[in-house]
């Protein structure tokens, strides 16, 4: 294999086997705007409670979920509060409502060189047998990272998505329970007990106004204009991250142009195809939006 065909490097096993778990971004963001900051040492582990694997795991989430972003080099890098982190930590600073955790979906399931990224932008079975998975981002790996894993960090990696993602059809989350994590309430993935599968699934509440036109602005990647058709098919859109076929995505598009069509949001036919025009924003203007709208209809 050409060097020059490798995509990136991957990020492989960061997560240190766990999910994230109910309390713990909104610990994280706290200790971020502390005196001390946020360094995956000891001293952070004893001040939130964590052990030491655990606070690793912690800042590996900070950092995915878009709430923190990693600054300098080797022994000097350490983690800040992002653009989408300091509204967070303004509206909604212990992360309990819903808008929120699909924003922080979006920046994990979007990121690049990474497990959940390839789950849901590249990996296109919808039912899911957990060994066919695995040798599935074994091969994707083996063919775009510089370095490829071995084949029980692949299964350490393909298991922490769907641990963070599946849910139970028959059983409710409990926040009370330690090891559950608030991603799964998203229901994106169901878990089919009586045949040990998953299956990508299209989620019981609508998405946000708001983080749908973030994940469409996002694949449209400067056009402006970007098709339905597009929507539901390119990478990082709406349809890959939100498990959405093109009609529930054009029936979105026109509620967002109704929504904020003041805002430069509008939904036109041209030449015979269905196409959303989106305002360029960042991640943490789409929240800001989000937190405004849900505060004025409340």
């Amino acid at each position: 294999m050409n060097a020059t065909a490798k995509e990136r490097r991957f990020e492989f096993g960061r997560h240190e086997t766990f999910t994230v778990r109910y309390g713990w971004l909104g610990k994280g963001l706290k200790r971020l705007a502390s005196p001390e900051g946020f360094k995956a040492d000891t001293a952070t582990a004893d001040a939130l409670g964590l052990g030491s694997r655990m606070v690793r795991s912690l800042g590996y989430w900070l950092e995915a979920s878009g709430l923190a972003d990693s600054v300098g080099e080797a022994r000097s890098r350490r983690l800040e509060t992002s653009d989408v982190g300091r509204v967070v930590e303004s509206e909604d600073a212990f992360l309990q409502l819903p808008g929120t955790w699909w924003f922080v979906h979006l920046a994990i399931a979007g990121r690049e060189g990474s497990a959940p990224g390839w789950f849901f932008n590249d990996y296109s079975d919808r039912t899911i047998e957990r060994s066919l998975c695995v040798d599935a981002f074994l091969r994707h790996a083996k063919l775009k990272a510089s370095k490829a894993p071995t084949l029980s960090t692949a299964q350490r990696d393909v298991g922490n998505v769907l641990a963070s993602y599946a849910y139970d059809p028959t059983e409710a989350v409990d926040p009370e329970d330690g090891a559950a994590c608030p991603i799964a309430e998203l229901r994106l993935v169901a878990y089919h007990r009586d045949t040990r599968k998953f299956e990508k699934v299209r989620p019981v509440d609508p998405v946000p106004v708001e983080a749908f036109l973030a994940a469409a602005s996002t694949c449209a990647d400067g056009e402006g204009t970007v098709s339905i058709a597009d929507l539901a098919s390119r990478r990082r859109g709406p349809g890959r991250l939100f498990n959405l076929d093109a009609e529930t995505i054009d029936r979105a598009a026109q509620d967002a142009a109704k929504t904020y069509g003041k805002r430069g949001v509008a939904y036109a036919l041209h030449g015979g195809e269905r196409r959303l025009t989106i305002p360029e924003k960042t991640l943490a203007q789409w929240l800001a939006w989000h937190y405004h709208r849900i505060g004025v209809e409340a």
